[in-house]
């Protein structure tokens, strides 16, 4: 039997509109559009091919079926799935939890503001990683995008990814 392999830059955006098809973002604009805009902001940095396919694919892992287990089988080169994983909040939640247990077993009583700075902590140590969030952060952050969420949804944001970027940047 022949497996496919997404080895190309343009072999992983057909797999990340395959993905995603379907999906439409809060505007109710297609969903793809976000990751190829994040794709585009990391092309703009130079960055190279394995963390454009990471921009691409940032949100297949929380948002469709797929796991990372399944891109690697796929073919997707293994540093943009390590990005992809550390972008996953769910995944970098299990790995708190469970490198917390070990250090003293306070994994469960963690609060989110715990979780959120664990999250980008692990995320500045990868500059691919910080790279792709910056960019996705940028991309959320556009007035014209906000514009179409609730003023207490916009504060949310606004706050969340303003804290996030003292993080990431500090």
């Amino acid at each position: 039997t022949m497996t496919q392999k997404f080895k190309t830059l343009a072999d992983i955006i057909a797999l990340a509109e395959f993905a995603h098809r379907n999906q439409t973002d809060q505007a109710g604009m297609p969903y793809i559009d976000h990751p190829r805009r994040v794709m585009q902001a990391v092309q703009a940095q130079n960055a190279p091919p394995y963390v454009q396919m990471a921009a691409i694919l940032h949100d297949v892992t929380e948002d469709t079926a797929f796991t990372c287990d399944m891109l690697l089988a796929l073919g997707v080169p293994e540093p943009a799935v390590e990005i992809i994983r550390l972008v996953d909040r769910d995944a970098s939640q299990t790995l708190a939890i469970g490198i917390l247990q070990n250090a003293g077993g306070k994994g469960n009583k963690l609060s989110q503001d715990d979780y959120d700075t664990f999250y980008y902590e692990c995320i500045r140590e990868n500059p691919g990683a910080l790279m792709v969030k910056l960019a996705d952060i940028g991309d959320n952050t556009q007035e014209y995008r906000l514009a179409y969420l609730s003023e207490a949804r916009q504060t949310h944001l606004r706050n969340k990814y303003d804290k996030a970027k003292k993080i990431l940047l500090g």
